[in-house]
Formats: C-alpha cells, structure tokens, sequence
C-alpha cells in the first residue's frame, strides 16, 4: 500500500485542499478496513462521507465521519474492539489516541472516538469517527461502493439511503426551525429531491417524524408550513447568506428555498 504522504499528494491533485485531502485519505482507509473487517454488516455509513461521495462533487467534501452501528453494542468496550478490528490493511495501525467523548448535539446522540492512522514508513494522521446506532430496522440500508484512494477495487458497504438521508435533514429542519445551524443541509436537501423515491420517502417520513411524539408535525401540511416559516424568518436567511462556503451547489438561496418548497408541495 502506498504510504500516507503519497496518498495525499494524490488527493490533492484531484482538486481538494491539504486538510481536506488528509481527511479523506483517513476516512478512505476506514472504509476500506470496514469492509475488509468482520464489521462490513455492522456498520452503515452516513453524514458528508456518504454526501461527497454520492454527488462527486469536491465543494461537498467533510473533514468529519460518522458511522452507525447496526446490531451492535456503543459501549466502550465494544468501540475499542471495533477500531481494533480495523487493524486489517497491510501497512497501515489504527489507534484510539483519546478518551472516548459523549456526543450531544442537535439532533445526535453518540460517541466520539479519536484515532491516529500510522504507516510502516512513520507517517501519522489524526481523524476523529463519530458514532451512533441504527435503531430503525425497518428502513433498509443501500449497499454502495465508495471510490477509494488507495485501491481500485474501492469500499462496498452499507450506507444510509437517500430518503433516509433527506428525512434525518428536514428533521433537524423541523425541530429547531430558525435556530438551526446546519445550514449546509439546505443545499443537500435540494440536491437529494432530485433523486428521491417517493414512497420509499414516505416510509422514512412515517418512521422519523408522523409517527414520533417528539415531533410536532405529523402530516405534510404540517412539515410544509414549519418550513415556509422557517424560510421566512429574516434571521435564519441572514445567517445562511453569511454561511457562504457550505452553499457547494452555489445557487442562490431564494432558489434554495423554492426547490425544497415546491418538492414537499409535491409529496
């Protein structure tokens, strides 16, 4: 295997920037470990990881990974045997490097895990996983293959499907309206509309928001208005115009909100 300086020269000259680069070549190395692992039917892949890879499109990539456990437990003991078990590619050692951390955030519940990537030659890169679990079984998994940098043959591995990945986002939309921070999930809802299955939504839809009693909506009537309101709230636009560098589609926000107006107008 190709050490890790050459991996991120090769990385780089595909467009991305030094940290950007860096962390992709980790999080390729994580994939490819998964899959060569016993964890391949234990793990699904989410987040920006899953974003990136499904557009191709650089502006969309992440510096962060987060991974769900299916049918496994997220205990320490059993986080520390999953990174060990990540110890399978020739040439390269994966370690924890820090106390494992309680995550709490909006919408996240889970585990941070601090790990250090080190070849034979003696270079080091620092990445960090973040963790949770798959809890509902009902919505089925996609089976991918990422494009990875140090083999041809890639990743194939479980990850979080479309409308599972658009559900999550409208969500989080949903519960914290124009306190939200995530604003790079505006642009992301936009581009997924275009490759949704309606009634595979509609399932996903059912699951993570009508019927949980958490939420408040639990009709489409419902999600449309809290999003209408939302996007007109002066605030929350004006912070999403600040928040210039996650718009990787690069449209304007009126459009933005348009297309994901007119997408729910449509379901």
């Amino acid at each position: 295997m190709p050490n890790l300086e050459s991996l991120i020269k090769t990385v780089r000259n595909e467009g991305y920037s030094e940290a950007n680069a860096a962390a992709k070549v980790c999080q390729d190395i994580v994939l490819k470990a998964i899959e060569v692992s016993d964890f391949g039917t234990h793990v699904t892949v989410k987040g920006g990881v899953v974003m990136r890879s499904i557009t191709g499109n650089i502006r969309r990539a992440t510096q962060d990974m987060d991974l769900d456990f299916i049918r496994y437990s997220l205990n320490e003991d059993s986080i520390r045997r999953f990174i060990e078990q990540l110890n399978c590619l020739e040439g390269i050692k994966i370690h924890i490097s820090a106390p494992i951390e309680e995550l709490s955030q909006q919408e996240y519940h889970g585990k941070r895990v601090h790990v250090t990537i080190e070849d034979d030659a003696g270079h080091s890169l620092k990445s960090k996983i973040d963790l949770g679990v798959h809890t509902n079984m009902q919505i089925e998994q996609d089976e991918y293959c990422f494009d990875v940098c140090i083999d041809d043959e890639g990743a194939s591995l479980l990850i979080n499907s479309k409308e599972q990945i658009f559900t999550e986002k409208l969500r989080s939309l949903l519960r914290f309206g124009p306190l939200s921070t995530r604003y790079k999930d505006v642009f992301d809802l936009c581009y997924l509309s275009d490759y949704i299955n309606k009634d595979k939504l509609l399932q996903c839809l059912e699951t993570y928001i009508f019927s949980d009693p958490m939420m408040k909506e639990n009709n489409m009537e419902a999600i449309r208005q809290r999003v209408h309101q939302t996007f007109q709230n002066r605030r929350y636009r004006q912070q999403l115009e600040k928040s210039r560098s996650i718009n990787w589609l690069g449209i304007s926000i009126p459009q933005a909100f348009d297309k994901i107006q007119s997408f729910l107008l449509s379901l």
